[in-house]
């Protein structure tokens, strides 16, 4: 009977995140990427998303849809010179355009590419503004398959 001394070094893993945070130019949604840029870390991985509110939904004009698309990737460019001038790496912007429901495009598209968290705004440019929670943000924190954090 000996006894035996054993050490152990248990080095703790960092699993690699997928953060996507969605922008339209408000103030929340902006609260929302600080938010994420404190939570991302080196090797983490960050969508900047803008969805397209139901383009065709009311007969619009295709010039509205292009205006639209050229609106949020000019949105995208500018959080992503955000995140050029502070060092951060992994991001990615993503302009979602559809004929349909916008907030069902952005679950999807957070479900194909295995998105642990979306980040997202209580509201944001609305026309209707909400008593406590944006319809777009309501919608999805109802369905989305992954973790959504509501910044304030």
């Amino acid at each position: 009977w000996g006894l035996h001394s054993v050490t152990r070094t248990f080095a703790p893993t960092m699993l690699q995140m997928k953060y996507m945070v969605l922008v339209d130019g408000s103030t929340h949604a902006d609260k929302a990427f600080e938010k994420v840029l404190e939570l991302k870390r080196p090797d983490d991985e960050l969508y900047i998303c803008f969805g397209c509110h139901n383009a065709d939904s009311f007969d619009e004009p295709p010039e509205h849809r292009k205006a639209l698309e050229a609106h949020g990737k000019q949105l995208c460019a500018v959080y992503l010179d955000r995140c050029k001038e502070k060092n951060i790496e992994n991001t990615h912007a993503v302009v979602l355009t559809t004929t349909g429901n916008a907030q069902e495009e952005v679950c999807l598209f957070a479900e194909e590419k295995g998105i642990d968290t979306i980040v997202v705004g209580p509201r944001g440019l609305g026309t209707i503004a909400k008593l406590f929670l944006g319809s777009f943000s309501a919608y999805i924190l109802d369905h989305a398959k992954c973790d959504v954090l509501i910044v304030k």
